[in-house]
């Protein structure tokens, strides 16, 4: 059995001050994370290991620690267009490393908007949805190409999903900790493979370190 670790930017790492709800989300954020990425081939015949890295800064210093006796990769977030990926690489000087290292592009939030369905079938049961959810012209985009797609996701959450509270409506306001990792559980690994080519590249990579080369 092989082991592969993923270092994913975002979570917390545990430390003294940190409440018990906080370290919950994360925990969850981890989980999903592993639930994403079991979708690529039988967990039976590999052990996958998430470690939530924290900011970005921390991710790259866990990644970098972990070298070079397991099969570790680092996913984060590339704030930036694909085609200025090799740049982001100079800058947090992983260049040596380029075939361990993915980034989601332009953010994790891109691929929740790449995905409506699953955004709906995660807050359908709590929410109430407007109309013309998945018709609004965010979807339109190509998802790598959105800038800042946590801002969007938010904007999108909000003028499509309510709830009462006292009586009054309320708009759905978007948490990375605490609606992250709900809404990258129901993703489709599948789709992401389709729509993103560093999941596609992250995709590959796994595949050609497993004890199988059974598809999905």
């Amino acid at each position: 059995m092989v082991t592969i670790k993923i270092v994913v930017e975002g979570g917390v790492l545990p430390h003294d001050n940190i409440d018990a709800a906080t370290f919950d989300n994360s925990e969850k954020f981890r989980e999903s994370f592993h639930i994403l990425f079991s979708g690529i081939f039988e967990p039976s015949m590999f052990n996958l290991v998430i470690e939530p890295g924290s900011g970005y800064k921390q991710a790259v210093k866990s990644f970098l620690a972990t070298q070079p006796d397991t099969h570790c990769v680092l996913l984060i977030d590339s704030d930036c267009p694909e085609t200025t990926l090799t740049n982001k690489l100079d800058e947090l000087t992983l260049t040596s490393y380029n075939d361990q290292v993915f980034f989601m592009v332009q953010a994790m939030e891109a691929w929740i908007l790449s995905q409506p369905t699953a955004i709906i079938k995660t807050l359908l049961d709590t929410f109430t949805m407007a109309p013309n959810f998945e018709s609004d012209d965010v979807f339109t985009r190509k998802p790598d190409s959105i800038k800042d797609p946590a801002y969007w996701l938010g904007i999108v959450l909000s003028r499509y999903f309510h709830y009462k509270k006292n009586g009054a409506t309320k708009k759905k306001k978007y948490s990375k900790l605490k609606d992250g990792p709900l809404l990258l559980a129901n993703l489709s690994i599948t789709g992401l493979i389709n729509k993103f080519k560093e999941v596609s590249r992250i995709n590959a990579y796994i595949k050609n370190i497993s004890p199988t080369n059974s598809s999905y």
